[in-house]
């Protein structure tokens, strides 16, 4: 059985892991889909995943310049 210290740090790596796919994603959508292509849903869900990104400060002040 794995020690309490132990699942955090895997379950605090995993968050990492998936907010970073989750930003390379959106960053990806930014440069690849002209904003008068997306559908309503595509561009309310991508500002989720942007807020999100921030709430959890994954975006440092200066990291990602070209985000929104």
């Amino acid at each position: 059985m794995k020690k309490e210290k132990e699942i955090n740090n895997d379950l605090e790596n995993k968050v990492k892991t998936l907010s970073h796919h989750l930003a390379n994603m959106c960053c990806q959508a930014d440069e690849d889909t002209p904003s008068e292509y997306r559908t309503e849903h595509f561009k309310s869900t991508m500002d989720d995943a942007y807020e999100y990104l921030r709430k959890i400060n994954y975006f440092k002040r200066d990291k990602w310049k070209n985000i929104k």
